[in-house]
């Protein structure tokens, strides 16, 4: 997924600044262990172990022949200051989703769901939480940002650099001497859009507004329910995937506004399927099963969850055999 072209996220720029400045006061307000999968997800992936409670296994990829100890939910799928930057409150904003969703998985078990158009709903909205609470959205913001600054920094210095001699001069009645002149007031002027990278601001605000837009996105569209003829789901660390199918390849981690789907597991007997034009339940064939856990490995940083002493380590195993994850860096 990304967050549009340069002129889009330039356009937004004013709107983000305002946002920072209302977090501002709450900058240092943190949760340390932010969960990028909802721990209700991970519950369902788990496996009651008597007194040790709930148990499933996080399965590291990197180094696919090592003991894979099992975890509790509460365990798994967290990163350390996933946002740097008034994260408590960001955290309520997803809590106020993740108490929904155990009416929403009741409904789902009992096959009812689509009979309530609020659980449905709420598995749309949980579908773009784990759009954009995650790993490779974090990745995708940096990319952009990295990208646009530079950009802009070059403009100023190239295109634009007579504009910004004349502000300049404007402002403070000096002419800039030279390169070296230019570079600092170019720098100077960027430094503030730095900063807020720098410290994770522009994160906190543009991860609040693109859940908000891909909540509105895929609200729009249908949602499918897949249950497996054979064989289990698996949970990836990176689990909501936007798709763009055709009749020679799958693309993932595309733009929403480009899928074709956006899938979502949801257990190990169900999947969801979002921005999609139909609604119900569906079979899934065990062919089907096993490419949908292929792209969740592919498209995991490092980890895929399951149920223990189901077989999916073996299977987990044979996949990466196969070269599926070679071309990562």
């Amino acid at each position: 997924m990304n967050e549009g072209s340069p002129a889009q996220w330039l356009a937004a720029a004013q709107k983000i600044d305002a946002r920072i400045e209302k977090l501002r006061p709450e900058a240092d307000r943190h949760v340390v262990g932010q969960h990028v999968i909802s721990q209700v997800l991970l519950k369902r992936f788990a496996a009651p172990f008597g007194s040790d409670g709930l148990k499933l296994v996080p399965f590291n990829l990197d180094h696919p022949d090592r003991l894979h100890k099992m975890a509790s939910p509460r365990q798994c799928g967290k990163v350390p200051h996933f946002a740097r930057f008034a994260s408590a409150s960001l955290e309520q904003l997803w809590g106020k989703l993740e108490t929904r969703i155990p009416d929403a998985a009741r409904a789902v078990d009992r096959g009812d769901v689509f009979q309530h158009e609020q659980h449905v709903q709420t598995l749309k909205d949980l579908i773009a939480l784990h759009l954009v609470r995650s790993l490779n959205y974090r990745k995708v913001h940096q990319r952009i940002f990295t990208k646009i600054y530079t950009e802009q920094r070059t403009a100023l210095l190239t295109d634009q650099s007579d504009l910004l001699r004349l502000a300049v001069l404007q402002r403070s009645g000096l002419h800039l001497p030279g390169p070296q002149g230019l570079a600092a007031a170019a720098d100077e002027i960027l430094s503030p859009h730095l900063a807020n990278f720098e410290n994770g601001a522009d994160f906190r605000a543009r991860i609040e507004d693109t859940f908000a837009k891909a909540k509105e996105m895929i609200s729009d569209a249908g949602l499918e329910i897949l249950v497996p003829a054979a064989g289990e789901f698996l949970l990836g660390d990176t689990p909501a995937l936007a798709i763009q199918q055709s009749e020679t390849r799958t693309a993932f981690n595309v733009a929403i506004g480009d899928s074709t789907s956006i899938v979502l597991p949801f257990g190990p007997r169900h999947l969801l399927v979002g921005r999609t034009p139909r609604y119900g339940l569906s079979i899934a064939t065990e062919e089907t099963v096993g490419f949908l856990n292929r792209l969740q490995i592919e498209a995991a940083e490092q980890r895929v969850y399951f149920r223990p002493r189901r077989g999916l380590d073996t299977i987990v195993r044979s996949y990466l055999k196969q070269g599926i994850r070679s071309a990562r860096s």
